[in-house]
């Protein structure tokens, strides 16, 4: 899905990672991207949520929550 000409986001899924934890980590990967391209972080939470992001990217959702 593309919004107002921004590429999707593609997220491969980690070996081992449920499909569901995968649905979820894409969606909330999804989410942050698209706040920023809004302009919807600033200062300090656009710190958090690029943190967040990063994380989201490396590892399984799993590992996150534990």
């Amino acid at each position: 899905m593309e919004a107002e000409g921004w590429p999707s986001v593609a997220c491969d899924r980690f070996a081992g990672e449920s499909l569901d934890a995968y649905r979820a980590r894409v969606r909330e990967i999804s989410e942050i991207i698209e706040g920023f391209r809004m302009s919807r972080y600033r200062g300090e939470f656009a710190e958090k949520m690029e943190r967040r992001l990063i994380l989201l990217q490396e590892q399984p959702l799993e590992l996150l929550s534990a």
